[in-house]
């Protein structure tokens, strides 16, 4: 397994609360954490396709209020499961065991209804895709995300967020993984490349802090 993909994840998250910290003066600061499920997607290879079962996930999120209704966040979801390829000649592969790791920036907007708030968020940022095996590289990928949900505050500093997203990773060289079929069958060892990628819905729910700086 390729581990300089694994070590960039602190990296990225340290220079985004680097981001978020010059904001520290805004109005109040949301900690969210979270867990929820991700739901199945495929990726489109050149000679099949590569599809990832159902898991669950979890993550947390730092929000930062620039507004009363409009705030900058940073986010780490992670998941664990299983994947297989299905070549459009021959047999399918073993189960491949791997984890999707989302490290991305991004802006919410609420709607002010009092202690309920509906919003809307997108996000951009990277996604890194582990094997557990090192027989198969790890791949990074960009990636974005839009979604919506609920802030539901309990009291002034306690609340529940639910959301909804969907998880979009944008390849232009590469997929991870390379499946492909060879002389002894159909396998996976880095050798396919598409510009298509899997799409995942994902639905997740926790509960939020609310800081107000003094």
């Amino acid at each position: 397994m390729n581990t300089n993909n694994n070590k960039l994840i602190p990296v990225i998250l340290l220079s985004l609360f680097m981001i978020s910290a010059q904001e520290l003066h805004a109005q109040a600061i949301e900690l969210n954490g979270f867990a929820g499920y991700q739901l199945h997607g495929k990726a489109k290879l050149y000679d099949g396709d590569f599809q990832i079962n159902d898991a669950p996930n979890f993550g947390g999120k730092l929000s930062v209020a620039l507004a009363s209704t409009t705030h900058v966040e940073i986010s780490y979801m992670r998941s664990d499961t299983e994947g297989r390829f299905y070549p459009f000649i021959g047999t399918p592969s073993e189960l491949i065991s791997f984890n999707s790791n989302y490290i991305q920036l991004g802006a919410v907007q609420e709607a002010d209804f009092g202690r309920v708030k509906p919003f809307g968020t997108i996000a951009a940022g990277l996604v890194v895709w582990s094997p557990k095996t090192s027989q198969v590289s790890s791949k990074t990928q960009f990636s974005a995300t839009v979604g919506g949900g609920l802030k539901i505050w309990l009291t002034d500093f306690l609340g529940i967020r639910l959301q909804g997203s969907m998880l979009m990773p944008m390849v232009w060289t590469g997929v991870g993984f390379g499946c492909g079929i060879g002389t002894g069958g159909s396998g996976c060892g880095g050798s396919v490349y598409t510009r298509i990628t899997p799409f995942q819905g994902e639905f997740s729910g926790g509960l939020i802090l609310r800081i107000t700086p003094n």
